[in-house]
This record gives C-alpha cells, sequence and structure tokens, in this order.
C-alpha cells in the first residue's frame, strides 16, 4: 500500500507498529550484549586482580573499559530519540524513527573504533601477556584477528542488509507523507 491510500491515522498505526517491533529487536540485541558486556566485566576483572602480567593486566583493564563504554554506547542509542506522544503528526513521527535507524547505522559504521578495536586490542594484549612472544601467541592473536574481522563483516551486512533499507523506506514514506500534505 502507497502512503496516498492510506489516512493519516492508519498509516500512523502501521509506523508504530514496525517502530515497536524494531524497538523490541533493539531492545533484545542490547540485553544481549548487555549481559555479555557485564560478564566480561566481570571476568577480566578477576583476571585484573589475580595475574601479574603487565600485559595481561593491561588488557583485561582495556576490556573492562571497553565493554562499559559498549553497554553506555548501545544503551545512549537505544534510548536517545524518544518515541514521539500519540497526537503527533505522522511525518514528525516518520522523522523520529529515520533518525532511530540513523543512529544505529552510525553505530555499526563506526564499530570499528568504539567496539572492536578496544576489544580486540584488549584480547591480544592478554594473549602477550599469558603466552610472551611465542608462536603459540602468534597463532591465537591470528585467531582473535580473525574472529574480530568476523564480527565487523556480520555488523556491515546487518547494516547494509536490514539499517540502510529500512531507512530508505522511511524516507520514501516521509517524502510521500510531505508531499500529500503540501
Amino acid at each position: 500500500m502507497s502512503a496516498r491510500s492510506l489516512s493519516d491515522d492508519e498509516l500512523l498505526r502501521l509506523v508504530k507498529e514496525k517502530a515497536e517491533a524494531f524497538n523490541q529487536r533493539l531492545w533484545r540485541r542490547d540485553l544481549l550484549e548487555s549481559i555479555a558486556a557485564v560478564a566480561t566485566f566481570l571476568f577480566f576483572g578477576w583476571i585484573l586482580l589475580r595475574d601479574p602480567s603487565w600485559w595481561t593486566r593491561s588488557g583485561a583493564l582495556l576490556l573492562m573499559a571497553g565493554s562499559a563504554y559498549v553497554f553506555w554506547r548501545l544503551r545512549r542509542a537505544r534510548t536517545r530519540h524518544a518515541a514521539p506522544s500519540p497526537d503527533r503528526p505522522v511525518a514528525e513521527v516518520l522523522r523520529t524513527e529515520r533518525a532511530k535507524v540513523e543512529e544505529q547505522i552510525q553505530l555499526l559504521n563506526n564499530i570499528l573504533g568504539w567496539y572492536l578495536a578496544p576489544i580486540t586490542l584488549g584480547a591480544l594484549l592478554i594473549v602477550v601477556g599469558s603466552n610472551g612472544w611465542t608462536w603459540s601467541a602468534l597463532i591465537q592473536a591470528v585467531l582473535v584477528l580473525l574472529v574480530a574481522g568476523a564480527v565487523y563483516l556480520f555488523n556491515q551486512r546487518g547494516r547494509r542488509c536490514t539499517y540502510e533499507p529500512r531507512y530508505e523506506r522511511l524516507t520514501r514514506l516521509l517524502e510521500k507523507v510531505e508531499e500529500s500534505a503540501s
């Protein structure tokens, strides 16, 4: 159905249903990431207190800081744009939903710096601290980098296949609503 064949109330209801499903998806993802962040923080906090190696302790501290930052950054992105009140015009609701999606796209565009870099660097420091400069450490470091690369590619695919098409659909719908209003 096009935006022209729906009344404003029907369009608003449809947009809100899709927005609720999107918000639930983000909430579930953030819940899993939060559980992982807390577990990471606690586990590496224990390592920080127990391991004598400067390399390992630095890596543990970096992983703890990275996990705390991930927790904060995802929560901020999900809650930054409050849902508009029910009496708001359809165009305003669409703009808010589009801003939420744009926020997620920006997170994924910059995932290397705010997510993968601190976690990967922390893991690499722990590998060196636990094993020294050995072939075993080199193999483990390559595995850490491969996992980080896979996580990066997986998230870029999610951005391209899920968030960008949603952003484009919301943009087209907003343009149609604004065009029909003028």
